[in-house]
């Protein structure tokens, strides 16, 4: 009888911890988008002041804030995204330009179907359109993530434009 009731007990105790290994709480990062653009001579055109520049997205226009204007958020634990909005940033991470445009922060737990227009100074546009679904929690979280470019597929969220002009 002892047996039986040691035998049950690790059962339904081995059970449990089953379960709460499968308990996994995901924390979507945040999205931003990363423009770069040349000249028609391959010279970049971003600039901390980028006059007549704007994006639009879900029916709202952003111009370019400047450097200092995003300003530094306290980021805790429980980070929500935020809309930032469209501004000029110092390129660290690939050394090809001085400068680059970032929009962001796009909900990255959020699915969406999005068209982001880029409205650039020399008065033509670009079209970017960003895909996010189908969320899968647990223990090997996934989404299923998009981009799209004037309509064609694109590799990532970092999008180069060349001849383009500042009027």
């Amino acid at each position: 009888m002892k047996k039986i009731l040691i035998a049950a007990l690790s059962l339904f105790l081995l059970t449990g911890c089953e379960e709460i290994v499968d308990d996994y709480i995901v924390d979507w990062a945040p999205v931003n988008i990363y423009i770069y653009a040349t000249d028609s001579v391959g010279n970049s055109i971003i600039q901390p002041e980028m006059p007549g520049m704007s994006l639009t997205y879900k029916g709202e226009t952003y111009t370019v804030k400047d450097l200092n204007e995003k300003g530094n958020q306290v980021q805790t634990r429980a980070y929500m995204a935020t809309i930032q909005g469209l501004y000029v940033q110092r390129d660290y991470d690939t050394y090809q330009s001085e400068y680059r445009l970032v929009f962001g922060e796009i909900d990255g737990a959020a699915d969406m179907d999005e068209d982001i227009t880029l409205n650039w100074p020399d008065g033509s546009t670009d079209v970017i359109h960003y895909h996010c679904s189908d969320h899968k929690e647990g223990r090997n979280p996934k989404c299923n993530r998009s981009w799209k470019l004037n309509g064609e597929p694109h590799y990532s969220n970092s999008f180069y434009f060349t001849g383009k002009s500042l009027k």
